[in-house]
Formats: structure tokens, sequence, C-alpha cells
């Protein structure tokens, strides 16, 4: 049977004849756009498309060309569009990985991080008077224990000993927010 009587038993709705159809071209277009996916799982899904599309036209199908090459551009015409749907993804993906590889999130962190020493500066205006000025002498203005003591007037042992009571007064209220950032 032609390709034309075929056509024309499928527009009047013959199933068999799409069958043949079916059976006909299935193989040559599989391969046409195998050769130009190089993905076998890719080729299938591109000329079944096709064929879905061919079903769904049935009677109201217009062709000015001939059959096979009508297939044969419906192929290729699928297959440019799934190449460019795989591009856009593609390029969707790589835009969010190089985000992330960027960096990009670090404004996070930075705002996270600003919130944290916001956070810890109030609760060192909290620490008792003699303790915070001890802790700000050692963290803030970087002063060994003994400049510490030799300002203050006080022991190395008292100004260790005040350092290590902040901390653990501090430490507590920020542990879980550190790890947060890492």
């Amino acid at each position: 049977m032609s390709d034309q009587d075929l056509l024309s038993l499928f527009k009047g709705g013959d199933t068999a004849a799409f069958k043949m159809i079916y059976e006909r071209y299935w193989q040559l277009l599989y391969v046409s756009a195998c050769k130009v996916l190089k993905d076998e799982e890719e080729a299938k899904d591109v000329v079944q498309e096709v064929f879905i599309s061919l079903l769904n036209k049935g009677a109201t199908l217009e062709i000015n060309v001939s059959f096979s090459s009508y297939l044969y551009t419906a192929v290729r015409y699928k297959v440019f569009d799934y190449i460019s749907r795989k591009k856009v993804r593609q390029d969707h993906l790589d835009t969010l990985d190089n985000y992330v590889s960027a960096g990009n999130l670090c404004t996070d962190h930075a705002l996270l991080e600003k919130e944290i020493n916001d956070e810890m500066e109030k609760e060192i205006q909290n620490l008792p008077e003699k303790m915070r000025i001890v802790f700000e002498l050692s963290r803030k203005a970087e002063l060994s224990h003994k400049e510490i003591a030799d300002i203050l007037n006080i022991s190395d042992k008292t100004v260790k000993k005040q350092i290590n009571n902040a901390i653990k007064l501090l430490k507590p209220k920020f542990i879980n927010h550190y790890f947060l950032l890492f």
C-alpha cells in the first residue's frame, strides 16, 4: 500500500492504517533522530512525540509534501526543540551551579554573621563592668594578660579568670548560632 493510500485511510479513522504507518516509519525515524541526539532514549521519545502528534491531528492533517518528507521534517523539528529545551535546562543548572560556586550565598552568611556580632556585642555590654572591661581589652584591643593587668592594676591570674568567666557566660548563647554559619 502506498503512503498516500495509508494516509487517506488514516485520515478516515482507520487505526490499522496508523499502525502500518507506525511500523513502516518508526525505525527509520528513530535512526534519524538517534544520529543527531546520540541518545537512544531521547530519540525514542522524540519519535513517539511525532507519532502522538500525528495521531492527535488525525482527520485534520494537511500535508503538502510527500508523507515521508513530512515525517522526517517533523522529527527534525522535534529534535531541534528537544535540544533547545535541554540547552535551556542545562543553562539554568549551570547558572545555579555558578551562583553557588561563586559564593553568592556569602551574603546570607555575612548578614547572619552581622546579626550574631550585634547580638554578641549586646551580651558583652551586659557583662559585669570589670569583666567586660577585661574582656574588651583582651579581645578588641588585643592586649596580653600582662598588659591588661598592668593597665588595671590587677594580677595576671585575675585577668585570666575574668576572661574565662566572660567566655563561659557568652559561649552557650552563641555556640548554636556559629554552627549555622558553617
